[in-house]
């Protein structure tokens, strides 16, 4: 079929082009469609309804209908008057549209659309009403025309689409916005004049003309009954007019929804009664004048008194303007009109008097001057209004006392009261003026305070008639006495007042000598400052707890307690008051100097030091100085060496030397050295050295000693060091003080002695010499506070934390060599030289144990080269005692004994292996090795190693299988790959790592953290008595190809091993379990056969990583660095972060090992985290579902299945030796 743009514009009924092809639609058509059967029972109407639908000239124009009236519901009158109704309902069917979405034709949407109905009253004809509809029809949406089928009158129905014009009067509205017609409502409220009246007719006049000249947001003025207004309540009232406050019941009238109503009922309002007016005229002239400022709903009148109501929004009452004068307020915020106030004020006069004409003027004055509401009304106050009265200071012309005004000060209550009320209990200061001449005196007084003062008013006492100032120092700046600025403001200290009250106090002390009094009231009345110390006469009977702290020939000091104590200025009374019970120092001076000395040390000292006074001790005469030490030395007026701790070093190294004949140790060099050392001190915390009698002593006790002339003693000494005392200043001691004490024997002289004392003082706390008196021998007495040096040796410790001295410590093993032997000297020098190479505290110390020393030996495992027995050791290791500084025994230690076959002929050669791999600071994850013994009767050597209670990890895992998690599984690995890590760490190889030398010292698979598993017998597999480096020692399936083939032994031929262990720990059997471990294994082995795996039982990851162990290719396997981070990163992204348990000697060491042993071929491929775990997580929810069948599914293992080590030449002698370069296969060569 053809289709072109013509026809596809062309209508499908009569084929002319669309009238409106956007839409589909075409004027011949839809009007010869749309000729609906209707009729409106009135010809005229019918033919209008007709005309109207063929003028339709597009889709969007109204289809004028006939509507039937029950098409309408919800009708609601919206509007009534003689001309017209107005309804609002809702139309079923709803109006004709053109669907030119859809369906391309007219339908109608049956959803109730809202409408307007509109009655037209009092129509004379058809014609009329058809004329009207046509008129509205050009502001207005027509739908059509209805009938009422009760009433019979015709409707018009209409939509206000665009709200602009009045559905009333077809015009537009005066206010759009608000849908406001005038003139409708104008008629509105003309029609409403004969529904009310005020009962006169200029009143009724006055309101008409008001509503007929409203806009639309006009308030209508109204008449308002009385009766609507309830809870009156009286706000203000004068002569003129009362004012209340009411509520009215309807309340006013607002314009909404296209008409007036009431919807603010009990609306809150203002009522002014407006009292002795002459006549209506004087009352809407009052009106007029409110109407500028107010909003006034409209006029009432009080039924019973006749006066005339101004009904006022509240709302202006309380904004702008007074509603009492009708004036604009001076402050809207606080709403106060200042003429209305004055004339309150006015009208109070008579209620109030001072009985003195004069001081009534000057108050009423100052009422009738205030120009504010926060202006100050200033009152007669009656005395009887103050409570709590109280002095304050008192001179000869006034006195001042705080107080309280019962009643309190006028203030203006701005923000709700909108009144003057009173702050009650206003506390205030009354100055009460004495000596005054006259009223005008007093009252020039007050104008003077009123300058810097808040005066509230004035007051008289009734017994004194002294008049009273009350006021309030609302700033602080002005001194209350004086009228004068503060000289301190911030502390409020007036410094001539002050001045005053101290010359004033003159005549209540004396020192009982002229000079020392004048010198005392020089001064005090030189205080510039609330700071400065007023300096004081002080009685001696005020000092007690009287203490010596220093004497001379010159003076003594003393520290006592002054009971009144000094004055100072306090901050919050603004007063001096005594700090009682104040600690003070007092210098007693000798000498019966004469005063004017006195006077002039006084005066020296007031330079340094703050003086509080003098005093005179009643029974020698003395005079003392009072005064606080603060950084000069009392004693010689210097400052202090050390302030913070008040010590003068001259004064203390004259006091020492003054000292120096009540002791002597009977050596003249020695005294002399103690009295160097004495004399030497530059600070309070220096040790005072000395000669110490030994019967100071007591509880003495030997803690260590040597073959080098040194005896060591702990020891309490009775009286205890000199030290500072930072309290009383001055040397006390520490009785009862531990000490040690350090004899030293066998000294050629004296000089020798006294170079060891000067050792020792610079690295320990020396006190000083003493000597036993039984043997003559001189004592260095002497704390070590910090320990970090060597008691013996006054060395560093190698091992500070430790307390571990390594030259000492090797001394003791060396002195301790003569105590045992092995009787082969071999073997004693290989014990010996293990022993002198400890390096730390933490170090295992080989020695030879006697066979003797064990206990309850069984055997609990045999092997191709040795059998194991557990046995207790009586003696036990040693083990280094931190707190006693030496070793002490472990003793009936658990451990385990390694007896070697046929080790009668014990080589160096295998001696020496075993110091290769006896490693230094063990590790948790390595065996510790004891040392050596032999069986006495078969004469067989034995190696002492650490015991592990869980066995090895092949016997382990068959009774913990069961509960052999993923998780553990990683655990274990990550123990065994840390002890790999430290051996290769130390440059060296294991040689023969499976199962069987994994061990493990828990039982309990629960009880697991890092130190539970260990490797033991570091390459230690082999014939003890046939040490061939040629020779091949192991377990087949766990010894590395290239081995196999004759390369020595390599960390990467550890790494192999390893790999073999994950298989184990992986899958819970051993490799090639079911094969012979002969030749065709070797060969198999050499031809990368490896074990079988199931990949659904184990991690990806890990797969990849026993691969990479297990790869025939040592190069291809990673490092055992890598190697443990990589199980590291199993653990961490399984179950979380864990603290890595790799160890190095320093941060040097590790990034030498890491440089050393990481190549960009250790390199592990990387695996996302949440990745590793979903792996392990599917595994071990696998082992779980089949741990019932592989526990069934434990094979047989063949009987040639080897898992012990062994000689391995015999299978494989006849493989090829390893060639790096060439890879080629070796079945042909077999």
């Amino acid at each position: 079929m053809s289709y072109n743009k013509t026809s596809y514009n062309k209508c499908k009924k009569c084929h002319e082009i669309y009238t409106d092809t956007n839409y589909k639609w075409c004027k011949f058509c839809q009007i010869k469609d749309i000729k609906e059967i209707f009729t409106s029972g009135n010809e005229k109407i019918d033919k209008f309804i007709q005309e109207k639908q063929l003028e339709i000239n597009n889709p969007s124009d109204i289809i004028f209908e006939w509507i039937p009236y029950d098409q309408f519901f919800d009708i609601n009158e919206v509007y009534n008057d003689n001309s017209s109704t107005i309804y609002l309902a809702r139309w079923k069917n709803g109006p004709l549209y053109w669907d030119h979405y859809h369906e391309k034709k007219y339908i109608r949407t049956p959803h109730g659309k809202e409408i307007t109905i509109k009655y037209t009253h009092n129509l004379q004809s058809i014609d009329e009403f058809l004329n009207e509809v046509k008129e509205y029809s050009i502001n207005f949406k027509v739908y059509g025309i209805s009938q009422n089928p009760n009433t019979n009158e015709y409707i018009l129905i209409l939509e206000n689409e665009y709200g602009k014009y009045c559905i009333k009067c077809n015009k537009v509205y005066t206010d759009v916005g608000k849908e406001w017609c005038k003139q409708c409502q104008i008629n509105y409220l003309r029609n409403n004049f004969s529904n009310w009246t005020s009962g006169n007719e200029k009143i009724d006049n006055f309101i008409q003309e008001r509503q007929l000249g409203n806009n639309s947001s006009d308030i209508i003025f109204e008449w308002i009954a009385y009766d609507q207004f309830f809870d009156i309540n009286k706000v203000n009232k004068n002569d003129f007019s009362t004012t209340y406050s009411a509520k009215w019941k309807n309340g006013p009238l607002y314009y909404l929804d296209q008409k007036y109503v009431r919807f603010s009922s009990n609306k809150v309002i203002a009522l002014k009664f407006l009292h002795n007016l002459k006549d209506i005229d004087e009352f809407l002239n009052e009106v007029k004048e409110y109407l500028i400022n107010f909003k006034i709903y409209g006029m009432s009148q009080n039924p019973d008194t006749k006066d005339y109501i101004m009904a006022l929004s509240l709302k202006d009452y309380c904004t702008k303007c007074c509603i009492k004068c009708n004036n604009i307020y001076p402050s809207i915020y606080s709403k106060w009109c200042k003429s209305c106030q004055i004339e309150n004020l006015k009208e109070n006069f008579i209620n109030w008097t001072s009985k003195n004409e004069e001081i009534d003027d000057f108050i009423q004055e100052k009422q009738l001057n205030i120009n504010d509401s926060s202006e100050i009304i200033f009152e007669w106050i009656p005395s009887n209004q103050f409570l709590n009265i109280n002095e304050v200071n008192k001179d000869d012309s006034s006195t001042v006392c705080s107080a309280k005004w019962k009643d309190g000060p006028l203030y203006w209550g701005h923000r709700l009261d909108k009144k003057y009320i009173r702050l009650q209990k206003k506390e205030v200061t009354l100055k009460y003026l004495h000596n005054l001449q006259n009223v005008d005196e007093f009252l020039n007084e007050v104008k003077a305070y009123s300058i810097n003062f808040k005066v509230y008013g004035i007051s008289q006492s009734p017994d004194t008639k002294d008049y009273i100032l009350v006021l309030y120092d609302e700033y602080g700046k002005y001194c209350i006495k004086c009228n004068k600025v503060y000289t301190d403001v911030n502390n409020r200290w007036c410094k001539q007042c002050q001045i005053n009250h101290l010359r004033k106090n003159f005549t209540y002390w004396t020192s009982g000598n002229e000079k020392i009094n004048d010198f005392i009231q020089k001064r005090q009345l030189r205080i510039n400052n609330p700071l400065d110390i007023i300096f004081e006469w002080i009685s001696y009977d005020l000092f007690f707890d009287i203490k010596k702290i220093d004497e001379n020939n010159f003076s003594t000091i003393y520290l006592a307690k002054w009971k009144n104590g000094p004055l100072r200025w306090d901050e919050n009374s603004k007063e001096y008051k005594k700090h009682q019970y104040e600690e003070v120092s007092l210098k007693c001076s000798h000498n019966s100097q004469s005063i004017d000395e006195f006077l002039t040390e006084v005066q020296e000292y007031l330079t340094n030091f703050i003086l509080y006074g003098i005093s005179q001790n009643p029974v020698t005469k003395d005079y003392i100085i009072a005064f606080l030490d603060k950084d000069y030395c009392i004693n010689c007026n210097n400052t202090y060496t050390e302030v913070k701790n008040r010590w003068c070093k001259q004064c203390q190294i004259n006091n020492l030397r003054e000292t120096l004949t009540n002791w002597t140790s009977g050596n003249e060099k020695i005294d002399d050295f103690i009295q160097e050392k004495q004399l030497g001190i530059n600070d309070p915390l220096d040790v005072v050295f000395e000669w110490i009698p030994y019967n100071q002593f007591c509880d003495i006790k030997e803690i260590d000693s040597d073959d080098f002339s040194t005896v060591l003693y702990s020891a309490k000494w009775n009286s205890g060091p000199l030290y500072w005392g930072s309290l009383l200043k001055i040397y006390t001691r520490e009785p009862d003080m531990k000490v040690i004490l350090k004899h030293l024997y066998n000294l050629q002289n004296i000089d020798g002695f006294l170079n060891e004392v000067k050792a020792h003082s610079i690295n320990f706390t020396v006190y000083g010499i003493s000597q036993n008196p039984d043997t003559n021998d001189y004592i260095l007495v002497w704390q070590d506070k910090y320990g970090e040096y060597c008691k013996k040796c006054n060395n560093v410790y190698t091992n500070v934390d430790d307390q571990w001295c390594k030259q000492c410590q090797i001394n003791y093993l060396k002195n301790n060599f003569i105590n045992w032997s092995s009787e082969n000297d071999v073997i004693d020098n290989f014990i010996q030289q293990r022993q002198l190479e400890a390096n730390g505290r933490l170090d295992v110390i080989s020695e030879w144990i006697p066979y003797n020393q064990f206990l309850n030996i069984k055997e609990i495992g045999k092997g191709g080269f040795a059998t194991i027995y557990s046995a207790t050791w009586k003696g036990g290791p040693l083990n280094y005692c931190v707190d006693k500084s030496k070793y002490t025994r472990i003793l009936d230690k658990m451990v385990a004994l390694k007896c070697l076959h046929n080790s009668q002929n014990i080589t160096n050669e295998f001696l020496n292996e075993i110091k290769e791999y006896s490693i230094d600071n063990h590790g948790n994850n390595i065996v510790k090795i004891y040392g050596l013994s032999q069986n006495p009767d078969t004469k067989e050597f034995i190696i002492i190693l650490d015991y592990a209670e869980g066995g090895n990890l092949n016997n382990w895992l068959n009774k913990n299988y069961k509960y052999f998690s993923w998780l553990a599984k990683i655990n274990t690995l990550l123990n065994i790959s840390n002890g790999l890590k430290e051996i290769h760490q130390k440059q060296r190889v294991h040689r023969d790592l499976h199962t069987g030398n994994i061990l493990l010292f828990v039982n309990n698979i629960n009880i697991f953290d890092d130190n539970i598993i260990s490797i033991s017998d570091m390459g230690l597999c082999g014939e003890v008595d046939n040490i061939d480096k040629s020779n091949i020692y192991g377990v087949m399936p766990y010894v590395a190809p290239e081995v196999l083939r004759r390369k020595p032994y390599t960390q990467a031929a550890d790494i192999y091993s390893f790999g073999m262990i994950m298989y184990f720990v992986a899958t819970g059997k051993q490799p090639f379990t079911k094969c012979a471990h002969d030749k065709l294994l070797a060969l198999d082995i050499c031809n990368e056969i490896r074990p079988e795996i199931n990949e659904q039982e184990v991690p990806k990851c890990y797969i990849d990583l026993m691969k990479r162990c297990w790869d025939s290719n040592p190069e291809n396997r990673p490092n055992s660095l890598t190697l443990y981070e990589s199980i590291l990163q199993f653990r961490k992204s399984y179950r979380g972060k864990i603290i890595d348990t790799g160890t190095y000697d320093n941060e040097t060491d590790a990034g030498n090992i890491k440089e050393q042993l990481i190549q960009p071929s250790d390199k592990i491929e990387k695996y996302d985290s949440n990745e590793i775990d979903d792996q392990f997580k599917k595994a071990e929810e696998y082992r779980i579902e089949y741990l019932s069948f592989e526990e069934d599914n434990q094979s047989d293992t063949h009987p040639q299945a080897i898992f012990i080590a062994r000689l391995l030449n015999s299978f494989t002698d006849e493989l090829p030796e390893f060639d790096d370069d060439k890879s080629e296969a070796l079945d042909c060569k077999i």
